[in-house]
């Protein structure tokens, strides 16, 4: 890939392209992804979610969609299924098209719509959103919710290991503390948080503590850092003018804990609130800059921007 190209972890771009009522070929002034600001931003893929995926009906809708955005010949987009689609789309100008589903709840216990999304090009999967479904259980927005305490099911296992076995990546944002350590226990494939920070920065269940970061690593995973202002400040406020620098913090803070091999960018562009400075898919070209400016190697940002997220991919992907 292109020096310093971008994969992003998660961005909630087809929900905002309904909302918006705007076209993904045409630059907006909307939201934060389209296809010119995601060629500007150097952005050669990202994990497109498609949420609620609470049952069948929005996963479905989801689905169709997105099908429509990779077929229709202007937006300049193709499916990333396996590690080499990415030279072609680099190669044809497009961008890369990662089909991920934010909560699985409209899944049946058997699997037989699991097994036909693959067909249809789903590689990543988040088990809940904040909420609770028949496969585990999420963590709460609401800090004066209590935690279920459940963890993954019987029926989530099985999912765990069918994702393994399809060459599904599971990503654990979003998921309660518990079912975090039974994925880990379960999978027998490195996993992702594909856009969480950290906890011991901004104090919300959303984010990562030390061990989890310590076991994601020792897993062979990646965590990409959340934009969110929510999850990047001390105060955990949402709040727009927190310091596009807060993201690098994150960063450094993973990469001098478990080194450069475990941390990546996952924005959650379109899905939340993100620091002014960043602005939209462009602000990465200032994420760059700021990592150089902070000494770090061209080895470590290409890691960081892309690389990570390609060595799961090979390791995953069938």
């Amino acid at each position: 890939m292109k020096d310093q190209a971008v994969i992003d972890g998660h961005t909630d771009v087809l929900l905002a392209l309904i909302q918006q009522r705007r076209k993904f070929f045409e630059e907006s002034d909307k939201g934060h992804v389209d296809f010119p600001r995601m060629k500007k931003g150097n952005v050669i893929a990202a994990f497109f979610a498609i949420w609620p995926g609470i049952n069948q009906y929005h996963i479905q809708r989801g689905t169709q969609q997105l099908l429509e955005l990779v077929e229709e010949p202007k937006n300049n987009a193709m499916f990333i299924k396996k590690p080499n689609d990415l030279e072609k789309a680099e190669k044809e100008e497009k961008v890369g098209v990662i089909f991920h589903i934010e909560g699985i709840g409209g899944f049946d216990t058997e699997l037989h719509f699991f097994n036909i999304l693959y067909r249809l090009g789903l590689r990543s999967i988040g088990i809940t959103w904040s909420d609770v479904n028949i496969f585990g259980s999420g963590s709460s927005f609401d800090p004066n919710t209590p935690e279920d305490t459940r963890g993954i099911t019987s029926e989530g296992r099985e999912l765990i290991l069918e994702a393994n076995k399809l060459g599904v990546i599971v990503d654990v944002s979003h998921l309660s503390d518990k079912s975090f350590w039974d994925v880990l226990d379960i999978s027998k494939k490195p996993i992702i948080a594909s856009h969480s920070s950290c906890r011991s920065i901004c104090p919300v269940s959303r984010n990562l503590t030390d061990e989890m970061i310590h076991a994601l690593a020792d897993n062979g995973g990646v965590m990409g850092i959340n934009f969110g202002n929510m999850f990047l400040r001390e105060d955990c406020r949402s709040s727009n003018d927190t310091p596009f620098t807060k993201i690098i913090d994150h960063v450094d803070y993973v990469k001098n804990l478990v080194g450069p091999d475990h941390v990546a960018f996952g924005s959650d562009f379109d899905g939340t609130g993100v620091p002014t400075e960043v602005k939209d898919v462009t602000g990465f070209n200032k994420l760059v800059a700021e990592m150089e400016e902070r000494g770090y190697s061209n080895e470590d940002i290409n890691k960081i921007c892309h690389g990570n997220f390609i060595r799961i991919f090979k390791k995953v992907w069938r």
